[in-house]
């Protein structure tokens, strides 16, 4: 196998985090002379790789030192990536000549237990962890279901961003891709998670872990660089498996329209085993207008399968709403924006289904249809085609 080889084999034996940490790459040849104040892209036991303003030779020694932990080792060139720009830069993988925890991560994922003892790595203090820019993330999971999460941090990622979490709970580990979906400061942050079935499994054996033996996790939550396009799909909601509703993902998939405030205050009432809003089973005509994906008018009269406060699942929509898109609901007098959350087809020929949420978090739109019925105590049956446009 030819030393690049090696070298990226080496590189990539242990699990890789995507971490921006800050260091300074200096290097030990005579013959090639250079300090470069450098930023990581991924790290693991067994190297890192960075962006460097220089084309460092291939098989240079150099010495990495994480500045702001007082902390060094002893690398080596792997790799050598042109990445163009103007000015240009590249990609650097390097193998470190200890492999270990160098990078100080509190909650390192298992694979980077490294038997040999790193005695070349110097530190001139006491060892710390490092800390990213922003700020060193601590994370606690207060909520989870296959489709979603709740993470509570000081430091959370900004909406969109795509990360990989790592989470150990009674010895062992579990590592779900996901994309943050919305963030409130200094408290948290909700991520959908890829929604592959081989994913959706481990999420499973997740829960199952969580809910057997009532440790609390570790977490680590990095950024996944250079993936956002790839999750784009994956931010689209989904019916679950046999129809079952995932409360915690609609909620979440509903979060960048609705102000931290109620979004917390909906989250602990899910928590505590209630609906957030109480769902009214009743079917009622109203008519809906919009623009497929395809360009054409959706303009047609629908039926509500249930309301809430602020959506509605609706039946009999012909043509191709995406998730995503915005359309609108008239009843009577009433008309408001409505952004569509899922879409489900529908095989038996009557038309899709489509979940819906309203774009004002202070809708009015059911309001009195609501209250008619909390008031009655009708049951939905009894109310089936009672109104009209």
């Amino acid at each position: 196998m030819p030393a690049s080889e090696k070298s990226q084999h080496a590189i990539r034996r242990s699990t890789r985090l995507p971490l921006e940490i800050p260091v300074r790459v200096t290097s030990l040849s005579k013959d090639f002379s250079f300090s470069e104040q450098c930023n990581t892209t991924l790290v693991n036991a067994h190297g890192c790789g960075l962006i460097s303003p220089l084309s460092i030779a291939h098989g240079i020694p150099v010495r990495l030192e994480i500045v702001s932990a007082n902390r060094y080792t002893r690398a080596l060139v792997a790799e050598v990536v042109p990445l163009g720009g103007d000015p240009e830069t590249w990609l650097v993988g390097l193998e470190l000549e200890i492999p270990g925890n160098f990078w100080g991560i509190e909650y390192a994922p298992s694979d980077w237990k490294i038997e040999q003892a790193p005695t070349e790595v110097t530190q001139a203090a006491a060892p710390d962890p490092v800390k990213p820019a922003g700020g060193m993330r601590r994370w606690r999971l207060t909520d989870i279901s296959t489709g979603a999460c709740y993470l509570e941090s000081a430091s959370p990622f900004p909406a969109g961003t795509p990360v990989l979490m790592s989470v150990r709970v009674f010895e062992k580990e579990y590592l779900l891709d996901g994309v943050v979906r919305a963030m409130h400061e200094q408290t948290g942050m909700a991520v959908v998670f890829s929604r592959s079935e081989e994913h959706r499994t481990r999420v499973e054996e997740l829960i199952g872990q969580l809910m057997s033996h009532r440790e609390v996790p570790k977490i680590f939550v990095g950024r996944k660089e250079g993936h956002q396009a790839a999750y784009q799909d994956d931010e689209q909601p989904v019916e679950s498996e046999g129809g079952d509703s995932d409360p915690l993902l609609e909620l979440v998939l509903q979060g960048s329209m609705m102000n931290a405030d109620q979004f917390l205050n909906d989250l602990r009432a899910q928590r505590l085993g209630k609906r957030r809003e109480p769902r009214i089973e009743i079917a009622l005509p109203v008519l809906l207008t919009g623009v497929d994906g395809n360009g054409r008018p959706l303009d047609q009269r629908v039926m509500t399968v249930n309301i809430s406060r602020r959506g509605a699942l609706l039946e009999g929509i012909h043509g191709r709403p995406s998730a995503g898109d915005e359309i609108s609901l008239a009843r009577g007098a009433k008309k408001e924006r409505f952004r569509v959350m899922r879409v489900m087809d529908d095989d038996s020929g009557v038309g899709a289904r489509i979940g819906i949420a309203a774009v004002d978090p202070n809708s009015t739109f059911w309001d009195e249809v609501i209250e008619a019925t909390s008031q009655s105590g009708l049951e939905a049956a009894g109310l089936h085609g009672a109104k009209q446009l």
